[in-house]
């Protein structure tokens, strides 16, 4: 695990190394964070990968790919998969030190839950365990806030918050 947590660095880092020096219009971000899934009752580890590319100085476009889990015990947990087409506004222009975007877009989720319960019979004096499985796709409309942040010539600093609401 720490050697993939390295190797993914370290690749972030190459594919970084030019991104603010000049200004180009596709750009690579990758995010960690946490998020909360279904109706905000299970708190997510998430990773997110995004390819983003400038229109011009008010709107741009990104496609991502993000991935959660969250941990309940040992042996329960819940997982999701997510990829989104995404439409910005930025409507305070981006001028590559500070970019205040707004967004929306169309997402699928693939959900999986998993968890451990037991049928007990008392008289008997037994009980049998069962693992149960989960799993489900979700059409979802995404509202997205999202700022980004120069630090330094090749680094941004940014911040996400988004919902994503199904579509049946």
């Amino acid at each position: 695990m720490r050697r993939t947590v390295l190797i993914t660095i370290a690749l972030i880092a190459v594919f970084n190394l030019g991104a603010q020096v000049n200004t180009h219009k596709l750009d690579y971000k990758f995010g960690a964070g946490l998020g909360f899934m279904g109706s905000g009752d299970v708190m997510a580890q998430s990773f997110e990968n995004e390819l983003t590319y400038k229109l011009n100085s008010y709107f741009s476009t990104s496609i991502s790919l993000g991935l959660g889990r969250t941990f309940k015990d040992v042996q329960s947990h819940n997982d999701y998969m997510s990829g989104s087409l995404n439409l910005f506004i930025s409507p305070f222009k981006n001028n590559r030190r500070n970019n205040f975007k707004i967004g929306a877009g169309y997402t699928l989720i693939n959900e999986t839950a998993s968890y451990s319960s037991y049928d007990i019979n008392y008289s008997e004096g037994t009980y049998n365990p069962n693992f149960n499985y989960l799993t489900q796709m979700v059409n979802g409309f995404s509202m997205i806030l999202e700022d980004e942040y120069m630090i330094g010539s090749r680094f941004l600093l940014g911040g996400k918050i988004f919902m994503t609401g199904g579509v049946e």
